[in-house]
């Protein structure tokens, strides 16, 4: 998870990405500044440089000039003038090896390449732990057994020389690679302080925001990290987070109150018209009465559900299910479900008694017949199916249906069966006050799903719960 979160953060449309872009584009372009100044402009990079070939084709010749009895001294003086050149001379033919050095492998080539004689040089044992040792046959008898151990400058080309080995080592350790190891890990390092130090932050904000208030995001303290300006974005977000919240408690209570206030002058109306004479207008005033006593009864219901403060525990929804689906069966109404499997969830009773209630009620309203399906999913969830055979709501509207005061089409809110727009608005905010969802879909063949998912509780819970009596909700 947290590899996938990093690799997802180097993105270019990330910051962290665009980050990575800055530093890799900074550090390309002062290495190939630096690059262009060490291997173009450097003084010394401009001397002239005899190769290591023509070096020993020359002292070849120059031994195969003077007599047998003068060798020796023309070796003192070679040592004395390159004493980074190593030669003696033996009569007998030296051992050949067989050398796998593709560099020294190419010095020998050049080398035969400017002889005469039939027999080429080849490699043989080094001399006094020399390396790369070569043996040459001499015109007048004998072999010089040469080993050159002059610094080699590197290549005026740039291409060779980032990728062409060093002697004794493997093409994995030419300058290329290890400049690009050592670039990497130094890279490495700093993304992932920038990821933790600073885009962490940031994405942990967001997160945050994205879900406040319906989940509340942000109704948990935000731990400030990171640096100055992230931990004042903190603070002001805090801040603000505050005073929404403020006004949404002082909204509620304001409203709750109204409500209240009006529902005693409800109850007062109501009275009263039972000393109207005329029937039909008293007939007429007690149902305006009951409406907007109704109307009242789920504005409180609705502000109830805003303060989350109800104690969770460990419950069986399908206890649950089935308390509200004998309910609605002794009012005479066709509400199926079949399961006698526990379920359990972590949740409150009596709020998951009130949206099942609601669900089944707003069902009956505008369907006909009930039907509920639980399914176990995976990762630990529960899907709860309330299904009708009504005319359903249009895809246009099922976003805008769970919104406080919102009525679906004509043929599922007017009537005597009309509800204030409440019902669903409810449903959402107890459904995700215990950690699930709810959404609506169409029914094949009509009618609509309000589909509820919720957390499933562990295997130990179900064990525990089965050795209790089972509660139901008056």
């Amino acid at each position: 998870m947290i590899l996938s979160d990093f690799v997802r953060r180097l993105r270019p449309d990330h910051l962290l990405g665009q980050i990575s872009l800055l530093i890799l584009g900074s550090i390309v372009a002062y290495q190939l500044v630096i690059v262009v100044i060490l291997h173009a402009m450097e003084s010394e990079g401009r001397r002239h440089y005899v190769s290591e070939a023509d070096f020993i084709t020359g002292l070849l010749l120059a031994l195969d000039s003077v007599p047998v009895t003068e060798r020796n001294a023309l070796i003192n003086k070679v040592h004395f003038a390159a004493p980074y050149a190593v030669i003696s001379i033996r009569g007998d033919r030296p051992e050949a090896l067989d050398t796998r050095e593709p560099i020294f492998e190419a010095e020998i080539r050049r080398i035969n390449a400017h002889l005469t004689s039939p027999e080429k040089a080849f490699a043989t044992a080094p001399l006094h732990n020399a390396h790369d040792t070569l043996a040459l046959p001499l015109e007048k008898g004998g072999y010089a057994i040469i080993s050159v151990a002059q610094h080699r400058k590197p290549s005026r080309l740039l291409w060779r020389w980032l990728w062409e080995p060093e002697p004794h080592y493997p093409f994995y350790m030419t300058r290329w690679a290890r400049a690009g190891f050592l670039f990497f890990i130094s890279a490495t390092i700093i993304l992932i302080f920038l990821s933790n130090y600073i885009i962490a932050p940031l994405d942990e904000l967001a997160r945050r925001a994205e879900s406040f208030p319906t989940q509340n995001g942000l109704k948990t303290s935000l731990i400030q990290r990171g640096p100055r300006e992230i931990r004042d974005l903190h603070r002001a977000i805090r801040g603000m987070k505050e005073r929404i919240l403020a006004m949404v408690a002082e909204r509620t209570h304001v409203l709750a109150a109204v409500s209240h206030d009006l529902k005693t002058i409800i109850t007062r109306m109501s009275l009263r018209t039972e000393f109207i004479a005329d029937e039909n207008l008293r007939h007429k005033m007690q149902k305006d009465i009951q409406l907007m006593d109704a109307m009242l009864r789920k504005n409180l219901e609705y502000l109830r559900t805003q303060d989350k403060r109800s104690d969770h525990s460990v419950i069986d929804v399908s206890s649950v299910i089935q308390t509200v689906v004998d309910e609605f069966n002794e009012l005479g109404h066709k509400v199926s479900y079949d399961c006698d499997k526990i379920l359990m969830m972590r949740g409150s009773l009596s709020e998951m008694h009130r949206v099942f209630t609601n669900l089944v009620e707003n069902a009956i309203n505008h369907g006909g017949a009930v039907e509920i399906a639980v399914e176990r999913l995976d990762g630990g969830r529960l899907q709860i199916d309330v299904v009708d055979d009504g005319p359903g709501i249009s895809d246009g509207l099922k976003a805008v249906m769970f919104e406080p005061f919102v009525r679906g089409q004509a043929g599922r809110t007017v009537g005597d069966k009309g509800g204030f727009g409440l019902g669903l608005s409810i449903v959402r905010s107890l459904v995700e006050s215990q950690g699930g969802t709810v959404e609506l879909l169409d029914r094949k063949g009509g009618g609509l799903i309000v589909r509820v998912v919720v957390p499933e509780e562990n295997e130990h819970a179900r064990t525990a719960l089965e050795a209790q009596p089972v509660t139901k909700v008056n």
